[in-house]
């Protein structure tokens, strides 16, 4: 298996900088108790709904257009994801009236996360298009206000009149049944540990690192000082509770067109990407026993999914 610190150093390293997006509600699968949200791509900077189009298989836009990696072959889409969250919270809602108490909580298809699956190429390098920069900076578009989501999780709180009984029934009795007939989201990560070890493992690459310093120059040239694309977007944190930003600043926008301005010129996105595929191809033969593993799940997941979501009328 792929060292998981491996992994972690990797998610780490990235995680200040990719913008991801996450589902509005969900709980681990594992039995442990309910989470507030489910980030993608080990990448956890923003936890906050977004309520766009679901995004393509592979990228039409931006300077991605077109690229798909090969692990993303061995991932459940995020689409397929809130599926099979959306099938779980079926049981557990149907379980939790059995125990005597309420549950419902909010489908996860009405949220839907800014990549198509973990890899998140949307944003996996970064800003990678010139109008989303002018208009959204760093941002993701239509987040939402965390405020309001908690808000939200806060009044479903009251509704349900969760009790020290509930969150026992929930844990105990109503997620182990869930996890008996749809199944566990990502047991194992293959595919994940892979993707975030390949971002890292690259970037020290002679070709990548020559295409970092050469968008760094052009950075500096525009007057910002920075190392790494994956450093930009802590400088311009999403809103805070109580303020949704709908346009950047002056100083975001500009920062964010110069961003992409120099993916350009230096040819980053291309040669990361080059580099990635390579890398990645390479590392899918000795974990290929592991990866078709994680695929068949995936494909049994989606399954039971469908059918418990026909059976309960919300597919």
């Amino acid at each position: 298996m792929l060292a998981k610190s491996v992994r972690v150093a990797a998610a780490a390293a990235a995680c200040a900088a990719i913008a991801t997006a996450a589902y509005a509600t969900t709980h681990n699968g594992q039995g442990n108790g309910r989470t507030t949200a489910q980030s993608v791509g080990g990448h956890p900077q923003t936890e906050v709904a977004q309520r766009l189009a679901q995004p393509h298989r592979v990228p039409r836009n931006g300077l991605v257009k077109g690229m798909r990696l090969p692990v993303e072959d061995y991932m459940l889409s995020n689409a397929d994801t809130a599926q099979v969250e959306d099938a779980r919270s079926a049981v557990e809602s149907s379980c939790m009236q059995r125990e005597g108490f309420t549950f419902n909580p909010p489908s996860a298809r009405d949220t839907v996360p800014a990549g198509y699956d973990e890899a998140n190429m949307e944003r996996r390098y970064g800003l990678i298009d010139d109008a989303v920069a002018r208009t959204h900076g760093y941002q993701l578009p239509g987040a939402a206000d965390p405020s309001q989501e908690q808000a939200e999780s806060d009044a479903e709180e009251k509704a349900e009149n969760r009790t020290d009984a509930w969150d026992k029934a929930l844990d105990e009795v109503c997620i182990p049944e869930a996890n008996k007939k749809i199944g566990i989201i990502n047991p194992t990560d293959p595919a994940g540990e892979l993707s975030a070890q390949s971002l890292e493992a690259t970037k020290t690459q002679a070709p990548v690192a020559k295409a970092l310093a050469a968008w760094s120059s052009c950075m500096n040239r525009a007057g910002y000082s920075l190392r790494s694309p994956l450093d930009a977007p802590a400088a311009f944190p999403p809103a805070a509770a109580g303020h949704t930003v709908t346009k950047p600043s002056q100083a975001e926008e500009k920062t964010a067109t110069a961003d992409v301005t120099c993916k350009k010129s230096s040819r980053l996105v291309a040669v990361w990407y080059k580099a990635e595929v390579a890398y990645q191809t390479k590392q899918i033969a000795p974990h290929k026993e592991q990866l078709q593993a994680q695929k068949a799940r995936n494909t049994k997941l989606v399954d039971n999914a469908r059918a418990v979501l026909a059976t309960s009328g919300n597919q």
